[in-house]
């Protein structure tokens, strides 16, 4: 699996014939980039924004405001 096949830390190492460890865990941390995350009040405000609108264009710009056009909608609509 590695180079050098030595064991890591935080490695599952089966059968635990390394120094007295035979469980150990591997935490990997994930990177999720922010313009992946698409926030519930995002999704939101685009899906009522198309439905009003009927615009692609107008939905974007109110899926970037989020919440400020939810408000706005929720008030005025």
């Amino acid at each position: 699996m590695y180079p050098d096949d030595g064991p890591r830390s935080g490695e599952y190492i089966p059968g635990g014939r390394s120094a007295g460890a035979g469980w150990q865990t591997r935490v990997q941390f994930i990177r999720v980039p922010a313009i992946r995350a698409i926030g519930f009040g995002s999704s939101l405000a685009i899906a009522v924004s198309y439905v009003h609108n009927e615009s692609i264009g107008w939905a974007i710009v109110h899926g970037l405001l989020s919440w400020l056009f939810v408000i706005y909608a929720a008030l005025f609509y």
